[in-house]
């Protein structure tokens, strides 16, 4: 493919999402590469990173799972946003200030992150649910929860302050908002047991923030783990269940749309126990089909203003492109993100546009990066 493909494209073309306009149908995934300072605060390393996402030319970039406490995290070194630290809030506005000089047509969200069980308790402090084999943690009660909610809400007011143009809620993967989401927490206190229950964290979240923030120039979304592949997982029909059953995920989605999400980006899988679900390697390819069908169960059930964004597109390498316009032109999905390819050749959406495939670097899904962040090291692409 050569030349300039922006005029036939669909991935091409500008996508409307509450108030706002991305540019075209590209979004960076929010990736830890546990790249920050001691502090917690964005490192050389980071920064670099970032600015080569935006000058990749994606339409939507999500800044990486951000933590909100930093006494219960995920990796050593974290991203780490406390509105209580005047260096750290200097630091996000020198950030966001930076990004938007250089980059004023992409829009930048912030995923907010609370790790619960999957918390390290060689640096900081485990918290948990109910105990999941080889997980556990000291059980979390309805007040330390509702203060989760408050810390969102208040960072969030910060992020809108300062220029960011939206945040992304993360109720997938394993961490807490999961958690608390899964058939399995079926303990009895205010947000576990009924579905009433264990989906009021991720309404009251999501309800609270809009209600702050009523303006829809400002996005607000989820990414999603529809099915985590676990048994009394998301996507499952009981706690102890491997029976697949998509109502409550339809409902989860639907829920936050009322409640004035944005967008959902579709995922599968949990990081520490079904990461071949949620990072498709070449030795279960057909899980990205998963990922399709994930996408397009969301975007039958919800309202066609509310994008829809897939995921698990990295192992197809140069089949993307075909598979991803025929997605978006069949309405499977409305954009297509990317996470381990971006920390591959975080210019591919500019070489897509450009007709430069031949000159991409594609990720190989060797897995290489997510063995890295496992081992609490600067997370990278280890082919290029």
């Amino acid at each position: 493919m050569s030349g300039d493909i922006r005029t036939t494209s669909y991935l091409a073309k500008p996508i409307r999402i509450g108030a706002r306009t991305a540019k075209n149908r590209f979004c960076i995934q929010p990736m830890e590469c546990c790249d920050a300072d001691e502090h917690g605060t964005f490192s050389e390393r980071t920064l670099r990173r970032y600015l080569d996402y935006g000058a990749g030319g994606a339409g939507i970039v999500v800044i990486e799972g951000t933590t909100l406490q930093y006494d219960s995290r995920s990796t050593k070194h974290q991203l780490l946003l406390d509105v209580n630290s005047h260096s750290n809030r200097v630091a996000w506005e020198q950030f966001i200030r930076r990004m938007k000089q250089q980059f004023p047509d992409t829009l930048f969200l912030v995923q907010l992150q609370h790790a619960g069980e999957v918390s390290s308790n060689e640096f900081s402090r485990r918290v948990s649910v109910k105990p999941h084999a080889g997980f556990g943690g000291q059980l979390i009660d309805a007040a330390y929860a509702e203060q989760v909610i408050r810390q969102s809400v208040e960072a969030t007011g910060f992020l809108y302050e300062i220029g960011f143009d939206g945040v992304d809620l993360k109720f997938c993967h394993g961490y807490l908002g999961s958690q608390i989401l899964r058939p399995y927490n079926d303990r009895t206190w205010k947000y576990g047991g009924s579905w009433e229950n264990r989906s009021r964290f991720a309404f009251e979240q999501c309800e609270k923030i809009r209600q702050l923030i009523p303006d829809h120039r400002f996005l607000v979304g989820a990414k999603v783990s529809v099915y985590e592949g676990i048994p009394g997982g998301q996507g499952h029909a009981g706690p102890d269940a491997m029976k697949l059953d998509m109502t409550e995920p339809i409902a989860l989605c639907q829920g936050l749309e009322q409640r004035g999400a944005d967008y959902i980006i579709e995922s599968l899988g949990t990081g520490c126990l079904s990461w071949e679900l949620m990072a498709p390697n070449p030795a279960n390819e057909e899980t990205v089909c998963l990922h399709l069908a994930a996408a397009k169960l969301l975007r039958d059930h919800l309202k066609p203003e509310t994008v829809v964004i897939g995921s698990g597109l990295s192992l197809l390498q140069g089949k993307a492109a075909t598979i991803c316009e025929q997605s978006i032109q069949q309405g499977i999905f409305d954009a297509a993100a990317y996470g381990r390819q971006a920390l591959a050749d975080p210019y591919l959406p500019q070489k897509y546009l450009q007709g430069r495939l031949q000159d991409v670097s594609w990720c190989e899904c060797c897995d290489g990066c997510g063995a890295l962040l496992r081992r609490q090291e600067h997370t990278y692409c280890v082919r290029t």
